[in-house]
């Protein structure tokens, strides 16, 4: 879970959590990375107490008096209930799609030993779906910012 919010939803918002969309979607970024911190040092409270109350007594200055999280210790603090209309099905599935195509781009690029630093002129990505492929496109500035591209060619026919 750690790795998936370090590793792609804080990289892949840093532009956002900077203000580069606008101070709206910097806001909205960092809301919703608060969220998620607050409910992790809740959800983890009974695993590690110490961690957790720290983590809890930091983000907890920032709720209002009053509000249902806000309590003296994250101990009792009720574990909130898991929103499953939160979740948005098809983007989390393009994102798991795109998270897949720059794992197998790093792959490529380690066993052609070319670095990330070095930017690729092209990168052509063959699926067999056109879902598939509309994710990617919807994403594509994602790809190219994570694999260093600077251009990316889709093709769904297999020849």
């Amino acid at each position: 879970f750690l790795g998936d919010l370090t590793n792609w939803y804080v990289r892949l918002s840093r532009d956002r959590m900077r203000g580069a969309h606008g101070s709206d979607e910097a806001f909205t970024a960092l809301c919703t990375l608060y969220d998620v911190l607050l409910s992790t040092s809740i959800l983890m409270a009974p695993v590690t107490p110490f961690l957790t109350e720290l983590m809890y007594q930091t983000l907890a200055r920032a709720l209002p008096d009053g509000h249902v999280l806000k309590a003296e210790s994250v101990h009792f603090v009720m574990i909130p209930k898991a929103r499953d209309d939160a979740v948005d099905a098809g983007i989390a599935t393009a994102v798991r799609r795109l998270q897949s195509v720059i794992e197998l781009g790093r792959t490529c690029r380690d066993r052609r030993k070319v670095g990330l630093k070095t930017p690729l002129r092209r990168l052509t990505i063959i699926c067999r779906s056109q879902a598939t492929v509309q994710d990617l496109k919807m994403l594509q500035h994602h790809l190219e910012d994570e694999l260093n591209l600077m251009e990316v060619d889709f093709r769904t026919d297999m020849d």
